[in-house]
């Protein structure tokens, strides 16, 4: 199962547990279905979170993720799949076990 371990981002703020890396396998696409179906066998919730990009400079900023510190969902157990930019803009993929729920 996959489980919360330090985010470590790097110099442009990117970031991905190694586990959703394994799973994602270098594709930029993946469908809902398919994701939902991953999410299930470990029991896991995911949530995105996209950075509000009227906040960003793209002159000065352009893809740099680094200053960004993307507020977890509410409730309990969240912890950062993925921090990254895409063509809908720049989002953070929070999982959580199910279990975590209150």
């Amino acid at each position: 199962m996959i489980k919360p371990i330090e985010v470590q981002r790097d110099q442009c703020g990117y970031w991905t547990h190694p586990d959703y890396l394994a799973f994602c396998d270098g594709r930029e696409f993946i469908a809902y279905a398919e994701l939902n179906q991953w999410m299930e066998s470990p029991c896991l919730q995911w949530y995105v979170t996209y950075r509000d990009e009227e906040e960003v400079d793209p002159d000065i900023d352009g893809f740099d993720l680094s200053s960004w510190e993307p507020e977890p969902p509410a409730g309990e157990g969240w912890f950062v799949g993925s921090i990254h930019d895409t063509e809908d803009g720049s989002v953070c993929i929070w999982l959580r076990s199910v279990e975590a729920q209150p």
